[in-house]
């Protein structure tokens, strides 16, 4: 078992040889030596990784599938570096480059999906006590819904893959001077070697050792320019530019959307992002070194907008040479050798560690739960262990046949990655896992819908744009950056919004639906209907039984007319017989009773003479 003071350790030797070799660079370029020997300096994190994976070799089956026992601090630094792959670092100031403030917007998504991977999602899967992510929802929601997740967690990581380790031959043939064919192969070899050494746990060390290298070539470049404006080295000062939130290209705001709920739901349940806030052997890493891990992702990557103001103003075009945005960027902006070989070994070293990261979860995927939890359900230890390894093999060989197809782009296949994990596990790990009526079938359903349409679509879109645009409603299949695009007019790589549109409403149909007693509700719904009904006719004014009111009569009859009127009046009421008393009328009977008049005394010392009145 390989402690916390032992990966520090291993980290600070890491740190100090590769400032050592960046002297050694800067020197050469210096005294005017062969440009070839600081081209070289990209392979000193290759050989770190090398050295990594030996000291992690390992048989145990903990160390091999669940990560070993590494202690909390390194895992914060596993999680920064973990997310700090090549495309997000390349992709962050791209964003900014053409879509001004929107850019900053997405890279906030993409912090926040990642704050919710590591402090939400990660401790609910810690409490299942289980080696993998399938395996937790299985434990929970039944053997199928474990292998139908296992297959979820296997074509998310496939395209990531894919486009990891595209880039990293394209930034490596850049400095070294390969082919991008080769470089991607020797790349790729190299992460295999290191998984099938260590497994999982040498995948964490690379990450944890590797990260500070990644996070130090990030941030020198854009630093060193930034000392024309300051008198401090601020890589941050692309944040308070003016330029920052310019826009170069008008992105449709559908898109900004997609694009922000694929990264907080993709981010968000992304299982190489989970692992280094895992369950370990001891006790899981504390809260704040958890938090710290964030924080360190979020300040590298709020870097991005220098590279983007900086290269704007140097004259790269982000839409013509997004990769150039940061490849090129110290030779554009008049930097020495030194900073333009650190970044190129930053973005080799963070490619390394995600291409790692992904290799040994998808192959523990297929060794613990697809032949483990399917297949042979009683294997042993070791047979589960030679599975695993046999699988990072033949995930190797997977990824080089699905690069030389060339499917698609880098962009396409790191959107699609992002919206397979959002449309098929983000319903049951965000909402699913804490709702307390969700259903085996529930879950089962959503990771299967979610998980057809994002796949039915990419499928349709890349290789039958006719007949889907024909029959299918996809209006015109048109290309972009992010793959053809599919239904609703959304490329494929932003799919994962309808996916999980679906997602969702599929787990609360089948969850909720069959609980719901429906001739209690139909009764329920005519009773309101009919109170409803009777307030309304109550509430509604009634015309035709208003009362008619007479006009009033006259103060002062006219006595030369009550006559004749009395003579022509119709006689419609009886008159009373003579000698009975006539009732007074209604209005004319007093309330309280006959009220006393008083009369003022005629003589002094008279009493008052009361005279009673027959009402008021």
């Amino acid at each position: 078992m390989v402690g916390e003071v032992r990966l520090g350790t291993m980290a600070t030797v890491a740190m100090v040889v590769v400032l050592a070799s960046l002297g050694l660079v800067d020197a050469l370029d210096r005294f005017g030596a062969w440009p070839v020997l600081p081209a070289l300096f990209p392979l000193v994190p290759l050989a770190i990784a090398a050295a990594v994976a030996i000291a992690m070799r390992s048989l145990d089956f903990n160390d091999i599938l669940r990560g070993g026992n590494i202690q909390s601090s390194s895992m914060g630094w596993a999680l920064g570096g973990a997310a700090l792959s090549t495309v997000v670092l390349v992709a962050s100031p791209v964003a900014t480059a053409l879509g001004g403030g929107r850019g900053v917007v997405l890279i906030a998504a993409f912090v926040v999906g990642l704050a919710l991977a590591s402090l939400v999602v990660a401790p609910a899967m810690r409490s299942a006590q289980t080696t993998t992510l399938a395996e937790a929802i299985g434990l929970r929601f039944g053997a199928p819904t474990r292998t139908i997740a296992a297959v979820a967690v296997l074509l998310t990581l496939l395209p990531l893959l894919a486009a990891e380790t595209t880039l990293a031959g394209t930034v490596a043939a850049r400095m070294l001077g390969l082919s991008p064919r080769l470089a991607e192969d020797i790349i790729l070899c190299l992460a295999a070697i290191a998984c099938i050494a260590g497994g999982l746990r040498a995948a964490i060390a690379l990450a944890a050792v590797l990260g500070p290298v990644v996070a130090l070539s990030y941030l020198v470049p854009v630093a060193a320019v930034s000392l024309g404006e300051t008198w401090l080295p601020m890589p941050w000062i692309g944040l308070v530019e003016p330029d920052t939130l310019t826009t170069a290209t008008r992105i449709p705001d559908v898109v900004i959307l997609a694009f922000s709920v694929s990264l907080v739901a993709g981010v968000a349940v992304m299982p190489t992002l989970l692992f280094p806030a895992w369950t370990t052997a001891r006790r899981p890493p504390a809260r704040r070194h958890v938090l710290w891990g964030v924080a360190f992702a979020a300040i590298i990557l709020l870097a991005a907008p220098s590279y983007a103001v900086y290269g704007r103003l140097a004259g790269i075009d982000a839409a013509s040479d997004p990769l150039g945005l940061v490849v090129s960027f110290p030779d554009r902006v008049g930097l020495s050798a030194m900073p333009a070989v650190l970044l190129i070994g930053g973005l080799i070293s963070a490619a390394l560690i995600t291409i790692a990261m992904a290799l040994a979860t998808a192959a523990t995927t297929l060794g613990h739960d697809l032949y483990g939890g399917f297949i042979e359900r009683r294997a042993p230890a070791g047979r589960r262990i030679f599975i695993t390894r046999l699988g990072m093999i033949l995930l190797g060989l997977a990824i080089l046949g699905l690069n030389r197809l060339s499917i698609g782009s880098v962009a396409m296949l790191a959107g699609l990655s992002l919206s397979i994990a959002a449309a098929s596990l983000a319903p049951v790990l965000l909402l699913g896992w804490r709702l307390p009526a969700t259903t085996p079938a529930a879950t089962f359903a959503a990771i299967a819908v979610g998980l057809w349409l994002t796949v039915a679509n990419v499928l349709l879109a890349r290789f039958a744009p006719e007949f889907s645009s024909a029959y299918l409603g996809m209006s015109t299949v048109t290309p972009t950056v992010l793959g053809p695009t599919g239904w609703f007019g959304l490329p494929v790589g932003l799919s994962g919004l309808i996916g999980l549109c679906c997602g969702l409403a599929t787990l609360l149909a089948v969850s909720l639906l069959p609980r719901v007693q429906w001739p209690l509700l139909w009764l329920r719904v005519r009773y309101t209907v009919r109170r409803l009904k009777r307030k309304l006719a109550a509430a509604r004014p009634r015309r035709a039984h208003a009362p008619v009111v007479s006009p009033p009569a006259a103060s002062v009859p006219d006595a030369a007319a009550e006559p004749v009127a009395a003579e022509t009046a119709p006689e419609t009421e009886p008159r009373p017989e003579p000698g009975t008393e006539v009732a007074a009328p209604a209005a004319a009977v007093p309330m309280f009773g006959p009220f006393p008049e008083f009369v003022g005394p005629t003589e002094p010392g008279a009493p008052h003479p009361i005279r009673r009145l027959p009402g008021v």
